[in-house]
């Protein structure tokens, strides 16, 4: 018999909640409906469909950079196996993130990685994905400052979240570069046991970081650059009139809302807030911009699962144990 988890039952409502956005929010907010947006993506020609799919892999390949960047002995090939089945797994399990890390540590142990490398790797990974969200919203100053966006981008108002984002990631900086402050929160010996293993783990992270920096933001910062390209690619495909001061703020936020674990994957969440935004722009058509959004979803999103858990089938098979030969007689 069949019983539901608490996991299971907050994946199921936040799949739904997610499914509900899409399904009648997000049309309404792009002020169109869901034949005209088919019919926008249906009329798309199958080169320019070809042509993002390559720029999809390249990013894959940027990231792959900067992920091998932080397990010494990591190369390209298995840091992009393991980006693609963590996505894989984290976008259709539920609390995938979990899974996700559970799977890269299994995989990575049987490359023969030890543990604290392993847990090094997920720090760093994951620290640096984080940095990069908070502080891109930094490059919106210079465009809220000379006018370039819309009146909801104006303001003293934007100025300063902005700032408290960068705040916020300069803070997780330095308690990583010196844990000690945290030491003083508490003198438990369960909570001084926890930070002492926390910090042995970011003295690892603190090591790999010096150590590959260079990489770890040249494939970072090209991955983010490929991932706004191909933003910008989708909407001029898909015919959306929106000027590139407006792009950069949807992605802007759109990374800010993959933070977010509402949703699967932020599913439903972050096609309304790239609608939101993107739907400023005064010669925007409704039907264009969510094809657009779409087809950047669907590639950031979609196309990883079946790729992911292709290679997650041809890692199994290639691992599962040898069975043992029959005995006749």
């Amino acid at each position: 018999m069949f019983t539901a988890t608490p996991r299971g039952l907050l994946h199921g409502a936040g799949a739904a909640l997610g499914a509900a956005a899409l399904a009648w929010m997000f049309p309404a907010v792009m002020g169109t409906g869901w034949s005209e947006i088919t019919g926008t993506l249906l009329a798309l020609d199958a080169w320019p469909l070809a042509g993002l799919i390559v720029l999809w892999a390249l990013g894959k390949l940027a990231h792959s950079v900067a992920l091998s960047a932080a397990m010494p002995g990591l190369d390209c090939r298995r840091a992009l196996t393991l980006s693609l089945t963590g996505s894989a797994v984290a976008n259709v399990l539920p609390l995938g993130g979990a899974a996700g890390i559970a799977l890269n540590y299994r995989m990575s142990r049987g490359w023969g990685f030890a543990p604290a490398a392993i847990a090094g790797y997920t720090v760093v990974v994951n620290l640096c994905d984080v940095m990069v969200k908070l502080f891109l919203p930094l490059t919106l100053i210079p465009l809220v400052l000379g006018g370039h966006l819309p009146p909801p981008f104006s303001g003293s108002l934007i100025v300063s979240s902005v700032l408290v984002l960068a705040l916020a990631g300069l803070t997780v900086i330095t308690l990583l570069a010196a844990p000690e402050p945290l030491r003083q929160l508490s003198r438990s010996p369960w909570w001084q046991r926890m930070l002492s293993g926390a910090e042995q783990v970011a003295a690892a992270a603190r090591t790999t970081i010096g150590r590959s920096w260079a990489r770890l933001v040249a494939g970072m910062s090209t991955y983010s650059a490929l991932l706004l390209l191909l933003l910008t690619a989708c909407l001029q495909i898909s015919g959306a009139d929106v000027p590139l001061a407006l792009i950069l703020a949807a992605f802007s936020v759109e990374r800010l809302l993959t933070l977010v674990g509402i949703t699967p994957a932020g599913f439903g969440v972050v096609e309304l807030g790239l609608a939101g935004v993107l739907m400023l722009a005064p010669a925007a058509s409704g039907a264009d911009v969510a094809s657009g959004i779409l087809l950047y979803r669907l590639l950031t999103v979609g196309i990883n699962i079946p790729v992911g858990g292709a290679l997650l089938a041809g890692w199994l098979w290639r691992n599962q144990a040898p069975r043992p030969l029959a005995v006749t007689g």
